[in-house]
């Protein structure tokens, strides 16, 4: 058996000559690669019989140490460095180590002991490959922190040495040195990064070098990533979890009590086998007061550590066991009087199935129970809930159904009956946890403290419908004790009730960021739905006697979904001076104020009070500096608006860094937009490369904000410039037809240079027919094809060659509109008349939709079809909110008429409703149909005309 050692070297005269008296016993053949020392080193290696090769250092570890392999010739191979050499007490074994090891082994794991040699302390000790069979294919990958493989695999078939035959020291992280030589590494792992090796090699390696280098906020991201992608195959994987263990101890507060307790979960989970970690979550559960698992956890550890002869290096050591034998104690006399808490999990449901299966795993993290009220699923809701328990025998599970009574708190109160958990969790269907496992651990340190009754937890409205895109930032209420008297009281957006006292007089604190819900019922395919259903619930509250001042929030919610944007005006204001303030919510009803004030083209000045008003009283926020800087970019003040727009942002960074913010923010629901109008100050102001960060930017939080990809296109006068495209494909690519609908928007929005270039130069477009400003800002997106809108274009503006383009009964009347034939030409083209009427009445101008509504009688073939076209015009006319044409048509019908029928009152009322005319409208409803619609609008009418409308 020969044994042959290899080293790479330089600059090593005061470690070489240790490392060679460790092994010269024991080696056949020494080989050192020297990258070019300038001291004794290669003499000194010399000196022991060994053989020096020479190579140039290039930044690459593997390459010299691939050289040293291929110059061995012996049956093992010693890897070692110059700064590491076998302890006195096992260096005499190697042979005979090496003698008797299995045939099927293809490497050692030896054990080592970093030490600080400046302060002979011992820092860590772990096993790591050393000693290799000279296998065919050996080599090393990587250019820094190297791994050896065998041909294109990963080194296999490695057997572990016990530390009491071979053990290795080693110095060379000691503190004189170890500055110069964590920058060295940190420079050559970038460089390998920037290389093309994956980043994720380096996790662990770079956590370790940004922390020694005193680069905390850089460790603690590169040991987060290491930790989130779980135990890795290599020798001591747990470096980074220990790391951040030890971080999380330092924190004090319940949001690092609860990192703690997270991560040490995750510990034990990736590392069952070790000790310490067992340890490390008895400690996390028990700084919670969650003290009989504390007390299970620390047993466990203890158990483990008696017997522990495993690969990974276990940190307790035997002076510590004391100490965990007096905590295991302290534990044992706290569960003792503080049994762990009880919580129930409760919600009331009705046909969801798509959510309800997510929330019982999300709930079953913490729960001790769960309570479900049905209130008429038709779906599978209730046969996915039987299954769950079914397959989960060991979670309680109450599962009653009861009719729709049409108010929430009767069917939410029979669940709080039936609860009986120390804390009850009441949630939605389509709420759930970020991070359920960390409920219980926050109830458990929140159950000492006896006053508090109520948790208000942060949620973050999350539409799905739009790439999960946060709508909004809030506190709602979600947990509270399980009390005497605990009850609900509303029949819609109900409120907790303790005895006779509201939620004012509620004893709640702010839940921390990781108790954050995460919320989808309000995304956009749903929320009109909802609004609806809500609006005829809220309004039957107002007449039983509910306090209206509590209503006026949801009532200006609702008809914002509804489109009904005086309503939500009016309430919305009402509902700002109102004395019922939900608590970390008062800043809503100022944006949606702001956000009606802007669909009902109220001016600057008007906009600008309200946001003003915002900034006073919520100063902390925000969102209503980034409302004012938008209003600014619209009156051409670009240098307010970037102050304002900075102010913003620097609120933001500041928002997003508080664990529990009080108000609720909605700014995420616009930051593509403020970062858009930043884009077009700086760019109106000659700052032209911020300028193009901005609209990336804009683009990078939603790809179709239209006001950022214009913008972007006019920094470079709409031309096809290479790098602008670059950046585009950048951003675009892997979206179907993307081509395509830019292309849309830069033809919409006359920049003919690009559209031609997305769409195909034979394409006709017609940006050269526009005629008003819409058409400048109206999204293309979902634009299915371009007819409906160059008709209404060549109706206001008329072009020959575009005309051409239309459907021949189309272009007659587009001809007969700017008097180009008579009216025999559209005689009985009513089909093509109403074809695109609704684009028409919602973006044409006043002027040509009068002149459009004045042609109904003429291209009807008869009178006998005029009553018909009339009634059926009008409904289209008010389903696109121009209730006063729509009635001015209603008033030809005769009223002997047989289209005078329950559905025309019904209609005619409707539009008198929208008109203000409330007594008229309900006298004509109670004469149309008898259905839901009908019974909506009379309460709407009766609720404003008892509030003096």
């Amino acid at each position: 058996m020969k044994i042959s050692a290899v080293y790479i070297a330089k600059n090593e005269e005061n470690n070489i000559d240790r490392s060679l008296d460790s092994i010269k016993d024991a080696v056949d053949e020494l080989i050192l690669v020297d990258t070019g020392s300038t001291d004794n080193t290669a003499e000194i290696f010399k000196s022991y019989g060994g053989q020096v090769f020479y190579r140039q250092w290039d930044d690459d570890f593997s390459a010299p140490r691939n050289l040293a392999l291929s110059k061995a010739t012996g049956d093992w191979i010693i890897i070692l460095d110059a700064d590491e050499s076998f302890s006195t007490e096992t260096r005499k074994n190697i042979k005979a180590v090496l003698q008797s090891c299995s045939p099927s082994a293809k490497g050692l794991l030896l054990h080592m002991v970093n030490f600080d040699e400046d302060n002979k302390k011992q820092l860590d000790e772990f096993y790591t490959l050393r000693i290799v069979r000279n296998v065919p294919g050996l080599n090393y990958k990587g250019k820094i922190h190297e791994m050896l493989y065998i041909g294109d695999e990963a080194f296999y078939d490695a057997q572990r040495v016990s530390k009491e035959l071979l053990s290795i020291d080693h110095t060379g992280y000691s503190t004189s040195v170890s500055t110069e030589k964590n920058q060295r590494n940190l420079r050559l792992m970038e460089a390998a990064i920037a290389a093309g090796e994956p980043e994720a090699r380096y996790y662990t390696s770079l956590y370790e070098t940004h922390g020694a280098l005193g680069n905390t906020e850089k460790s603690l991201y590169y040991a987060k990533l290491d930790v989130e992608r779980g135990r890795q195959p290599v020798t001591y994987a747990s470096r980074s979890y220990r790391g951040l263990l030890q971080y999380y101890a330092e924190d004090s507060s319940i949001a690092g009590k609860l990192q703690r307790l997270k991560l040490a979960e995750k510990a034990i989970k990736d590392f069952p086998e070790l000790p310490d970690f067992h340890a490390e979550y008895s400690e996390a559960l028990y700084q919670l007061g969650c003290y009989s698992k504390a007390l299970e956890e620390i047993n466990q550890a203890l158990s483990i550590y008696a017997d522990y002869d495993g690969l990974e290096p276990c940190l307790l050591t035997d002076k510590m066991i004391p100490i965990m034998e007096q905590r295991k104690k302290e534990m044992e006399e706290l569960a003792a009087i503080n049994p762990d808490i009880k919580i129930s999990a409760c919600v009331i449901v009705k046909n969801e199935e798509k959510n309800i299966l997510r929330w019982l795993k999300n709930v079953s993290a913490f729960a001790d129970e769960i309570i479900i009220n049905d209130t008429g699923s038709t779906d599978n809701t209730k046969a996915i809930i039987t299954e769950f328990s079914e397959k989960n025998p060991a979670m309680p599970m109450i599962l009653f159904e009861s009719d729709l009574h049409d108010n929430f708190y009767f069917d939410k109160n029979k669940c709080l009956a039936e609860a009986a958990g120390d804390w009850i969790v009441f949630t939605d269907a389509d709420e759930v946890f970020v991070n359920p496992e960390l409920v219980r651990g926050y109830l458990s340190y929140c159950h000492r403290g006896k006053s508090l009754q109520a948790i208000l937890v942060p949620m973050e409205n999350i539409d799905i419908d739009n790439d999960n895109k946060v709508i909004n930032c809030f506190n709602s209420l979600r947990i509270f004790r399980n009390l005497s008297g605990l009850h609900y009281d509303g029949r819609i957006h109900e409120n907790i009730v303790i005895g006779e006292s509201d939620l004012a007089d509620i004893n709640t604190q702010i839940a921390d960021k990781c108790l954050l819900i995460n919320h989808t019922g309000y995304s956009s395919n749903i929320s009109r739905e909802k609004a609806q259903r809500n609006i005829s619930l809220l309004l039957q509250d107002i007449e039983d006697g509910q306090d209206i001042r509590k209503t006026y929030r949801y009532l200006a919610e609702c008809y914002y979904m509804l489109n009904d944007y005086q309503r939500a005006l009016d309430n919305a204001l009402l509902a700002t001076q109102s004395t019922y303030q939900p608590i970390g919510q008062q800043g809503d009803m100022y944006w949606l104020a702001l956000n009606t004030m802007e669909k009902l083209e109220y001016s600057s000045e008007d906009k600008l009070l309200i946001a003003d008003t915002g900034i006073n009283l919520f100063s902390e926020l925000p969102d209503f500096y980034a409302r004012r800087g938008m209003i600014l970019t619209e009156k051409e003040d670009y240098q307010g608006a970037i102050a304002n727009f900075q102010q913003s942002l620097e609120l933001l960074e500041e928002y997003n860094r508080r664990t529990a913010p009080i108000n609720s923010s909605n700014i995420m629901s616009i930051l593509h937009e403020l970062y858009a109008d930043l884009g077009l100050c700086l760019y109106k102001l000659g700052e032209l490369q911020p300028a193009e960060v901005m609209f990336k930017t804009a683009l990078t939080l939603n790809k179709w904000t239209e006001k950022a990809i214009c913008g972007w296109a006019d920094m470079y006068n709409g031309r096809v410039d290479k790098s602008f495209l670059t950046c585009l494909e950048e951003l675009y690519m892997g979206i179907n037809d993307y081509q395509g609908l830019l292309g849309n928007v830069f033809s919409s929005n006359g920049f003919v240079e690009l559209a031609e270039y997305f769409c195909g130069k034979n394409q006709k477009t017609y940006m050269n027919v526009k005629a008003y400003s819409w058409i400048y800002n109206r999204s293309t997106k979902e634009m299915a094809e371009i007819l409906p809108y160059l008709y209404v274009s060549l109706l206001e503006k008329y072009h020959g060659e575009y005309a051409m383009m239309l459907p021949v009964g189309l272009a007659d009347i587009v001809k007969y509109i700017h008097g180009l034939t008579d009216e025999e030409a559209i005689k009985g083209h009513y089909e093509e008349y109403k074809t695109f009427m609704k684009e028409v009445f919602m973006i044409a101008s006043p002027a040509t939709v009068e002149k459009y509504i004045n042609m109904l009688s003429l291209v009807s073939r008869d009178e006998a079809e005029v009553e018909q076209h009339i009634i059926e015009v009008a409904g289209i006319l008010l389903s696109c909110d121009k209730a006063e044409q729509a009635l001015d048509l209603y008033k030809l019908i005769p009223m002997d008429s047989e289209k005078v029928n329950e559905g025309f009152w019904q209609q005619v009322g409707i539009c008198f409703y929208n008109l203000g005319g409330y007594d008229t409208a309900k006298e004509c409803l109670e004469q149309s149909t008898k259905d839901y619609k009908t019974a909506t609008y009379i309460k709407w009418c009766q609720e404003a005309m008892n509030n003096g409308h």
